[in-house]
């Protein structure tokens, strides 16, 4: 394993919480704003990642659907790419693993929705590959990443980055940020009912 790893359980929580409070909470303050303007304009989001930050895409669009929902008003329209296993395996075996988020963004995702890569390293291939082609067609781009961000900060019009090696706190604080932006957007859909 690549990054920094931690020996105990002090030096794990001192090293996250020295690293939670450098992060500034303006761009995460912008994805919410983003996401609310896409719940107000019906665009679609996707949500996308491997290992961890797969995981981690799950759980942004449970709580993107169930926290930030708000009674008697819509849902967002999310999506996470990685749900649909048999898809994600077909795609991987018969055309290419590096294809297997930007084949489903051809299907569904149409020019003003969102998509939203979580990496630590910003450096996956299929993940390039899926933000190349949303940045191409007309969707917003976001990228989640660790380390210095890699290829795909590039890509992204709006970058949160945990500027860290460690990828356990990096996906902590990516979970963080999942939490945030989805109790800020139920606080604005709540808002504005």
């Amino acid at each position: 394993m690549s990054g920094s790893i931690c020996t105990n359980g002090r030096d794990y929580l001192a090293g996250l919480s020295r690293l939670a409070a450098q992060i500034d909470p303006k761009p995460i303050d912008a994805l919410t704003d983003l996401l609310f303007k896409a719940w107000s304009e019906r665009r679609r989001v996707f949500v996308f990642g491997n290992g961890g930050s797969a995981s981690t895409s799950s759980h942004f669009v449970c709580d993107l659907m169930k926290t930030a929902c708000v009674d008697g008003q819509r849902r967002l329209d999310v999506m996470a790419l990685v749900d649909n296993i048999p898809l994600l395996t077909a795609l991987g075996n018969d055309i290419s693993y590096d294809d297997v988020f930007r084949f489903p963004l051809e299907t569904y995702a149409k020019a003003g929705d969102v998509a939203i890569g979580i990496s630590c390293s910003g450096k996956s291939p299929n993940l390039l590959r899926a933000c190349e082609w949303a940045k191409a067609h007309g969707l917003t781009v976001v990228a989640l990443t660790g380390f210095s961000g890699g290829t795909v900060k590039d890509l992204a019009q709006l970058h949160i980055n945990i500027p860290s090696d460690n990828y356990g706190w990096i996906e902590d604080l990516h979970l963080s940020v999942n939490h945030m932006v989805a109790q800020g957007l139920h606080a604005r859909i709540k808002a504005q009912a």
